[in-house]
């Protein structure tokens, strides 16, 4: 079952009169797949999950149009399947930058506020230590003067 274009493939399918088909040499039960391959497309057969392939459910290889057919058909779903991924990653690609333009929108505004907050908050510390500072100065001035006078009156 090889195949000369695409790897070779198989699906499993439920046939409900026939689910188990012949025992492997290994004697584990076999299940009916599909065949995908360029050589047997379409083609059912019984799968050991151990071994693989055992025996073609159908005996006959499907004729040359059907071969054709299933493989323009196979081809066209594996197409289409790698352009749904594709699509499917360019729209998450999208949404994730929609989404990193919402939150620029939301966080925008407030990111300025926290700016303008942040600035008044360093004027304030700023008026603060200068109120402090000549606080302290006042404080050591009028002790100096205050010192000076009850020296200058213990003097006398």
């Amino acid at each position: 079952m090889s195949s000369t274009q695409y790897s070779s493939s198989a699906s499993s399918f439920n046939n409900d009169s026939d689910n188990q088909g012949p025992p492997c040499h290994c004697l584990q039960s076999t299940i009916p797949c599909i065949s995908w391959s360029d050589e047997n497309p379409g083609r059912r057969y019984f799968n050991c999950q151990a071994h693989g392939f055992v025996v073609w459910i159908d005996k006959e290889q499907p004729c040359l149009w059907q071969t054709r057919s299933l493989l323009e058909a196979r081809d066209k779903i594996r197409r289409q399947s790698h352009d749904i991924k594709a699509f499917r990653e360019a729209l998450d690609k999208a949404n994730a930058q929609v989404a990193a333009l919402e939150i620029s929108r939301i966080t925008g505004p407030r990111i300025e506020f926290l700016k303008a907050v942040e600035e008044l908050l360093k004027q304030n510390v700023l008026e603060s230590d200068k109120k402090l500072r000549t606080f302290v100065v006042s404080s050591w001035g009028g002790f100096l003067l205050a010192t000076a006078v009850l020296l200058y009156a213990m003097k006398k």
